[in-house]
């Protein structure tokens, strides 16, 4: 059986997810904009290029791809300069990527965030760059961010999968799973979240990567049908 990862970033590889929410609250600021709202379900879809148009358009009128480019390139430089206080991985999670290799199972990233950000938070953790990296550059809804992951690896890897896991660390990614029908490993502290996920009978679920063996065999579980 042939198997995909497709890894979501922020949270799951990279502990982002506060620094990406304040730079983009304060980029959305510049443009002239209330911040982000209190509650990121308000929003259609967990994606930055959805997130940042719905906001957009609801007090501007000249909204263009452009605005977006735009947009998504101080974001970046407002990221990148947080970075000087130092970033971290999610504990093991560059050992667990290099595990993935070792075993010869192929695996993408596929994010809510736009692409420069995203390709920054991996360089400057010093995860591989050299796999498929799906974002919210190129679509608005998490289901063809991941989709697109898909499909690029197949291109990459030269192959079909006949299971794909994904990785991730809040309710919008098993969502996302779950619609296209994917497999699905959560990556979380939070005792809330972990509690309902097992209720929806997600059987793995981890606080990160530091007991590798156990992650590593949770996704040889998939592949060979035996549930650990």
């Amino acid at each position: 059986m042939s198997v995909l990862v497709v890894f979501d970033i922020d949270g799951t590889l990279t502990d982002t997810v506060s620094l990406h929410r304040k730079a983009f609250h304060e980029v959305l600021i510049s443009f002239g904009l209330p911040g982000l709202g209190s509650e990121i379900k308000e929003y259609k879809h967990h994606t930055d290029s959805n997130i940042f148009k719905e906001i957009y358009t609801s007090f501007k009128s000249d909204w263009d791809e452009k605005v977006s480019k735009k947009f998504e390139e101080e974001l970046a430089q407002n990221i990148k300069e947080k970075f000087q206080k130092g970033i971290s991985e999610i504990s093991g999670a560059k050992i667990f990527l290099e595990k993935l290799r070792s075993a010869m199972i192929p695996f993408a990233y596929a994010t809510g965030s736009f692409y420069e950000p995203a390709f920054l938070k991996l360089k400057d953790c010093g995860l591989p760059l050299d796999v498929p990296l799906a974002t919210a550059s190129s679509f608005y809804e998490r289901e063809s961010i991941v989709q697109s992951a898909v499909e690029e690896s197949s291109k990459k890897y030269s192959k079909s999968f006949s299971k794909t896991i994904c990785f991730g660390d809040g309710i919008w990614d098993s969502k996302t799973a779950r619609n296209l029908g994917l497999e699905f490993i959560g990556i979380t502290e939070d005792p809330k979240l972990h509690s309902e996920w097992k209720d929806q009978n997600i059987h793995h679920v981890f606080r990160d990567y530091s007991d590798d063996l156990s992650v590593l065999s949770a996704v040889l579980s998939f592949r060979t049908g035996k549930r650990i």
